[in-house]
């Protein structure tokens, strides 16, 4: 169990939870591809470069050497494996729960960002997917208040569902906010 689920599950009702999508990763396997073709090219071509390069090239490779391609292509990798760990890292420590009447979110690992916020403030949720996240399923909303600035959610599975399904329960507790209560009072004669 979470950290917020096992904080609010004790004293509140957890209506909705979040779940956030790994295929974000996936860009980072096109980054992946993108070094290893950049350094593959230049390991196949690196007598043309260099002798497009150096106008006195003999023929002999000094710069593009099959030794420092492998050191350039071990350290691509390091990068890569690298900016999977932070995103892997960071996407573990997202959790954004909805109770009966709080929206909460939380994210970070050395700088942590809560959010809290009363059903009734939020008026409407954006819901952004390109073309590769609408097929993977995946997305972010904007969650637009009454007096703050609009904050963003990544990698949110099934964004538009998870926002009908808090903009439904924001005009439950909005319709519950508004109705006269009735008060007796009971006068002793």
């Amino acid at each position: 169990m979470r950290t917020l689920e096992r904080i609010y599950s004790r004293s509140e009702r957890i209506v909705l939870r979040a779940r956030f999508s790994g295929f974000a990763a996936a860009k980072l396997i096109i980054v992946a591809a993108v070094l290893g073709a950049i350094i593959a090219l230049l390991w196949v071509y690196a007598p043309e470069i260099e002798g497009g390069l150096d106008p006195k090239f003999d023929g002999t490779v000094r710069y593009l050497t099959p030794a420092n391609l492998k050191w350039a292509l071990l350290g691509a990798a390091c990068f890569v494996i690298f900016l999977v760990i932070c995103d892997a890292v960071s996407m573990y420590r997202q959790e954004l729960i909805v109770t009966e009447d709080k929206f909460i979110f939380k994210q970070g690992v050395f700088k942590i960002r809560s959010v809290m916020l009363p059903l009734a403030e939020i008026r409407y949720i954006d819901v952004h997917q390109n073309v590769f996240q609408v097929i993977c399923g995946y997305g972010k909303i904007r969650v637009i208040t009454d007096g703050d600035a609009p904050f963003i959610i990544k990698n949110l599975v099934r964004p538009e569902k998870f926002a009908r399904k808090v903009m439904k329960q924001s005009s439950a507790v909005r319709e519950q906010s508004m109705r006269p209560r009735l008060t007796l009072s009971a006068r002793a004669k």
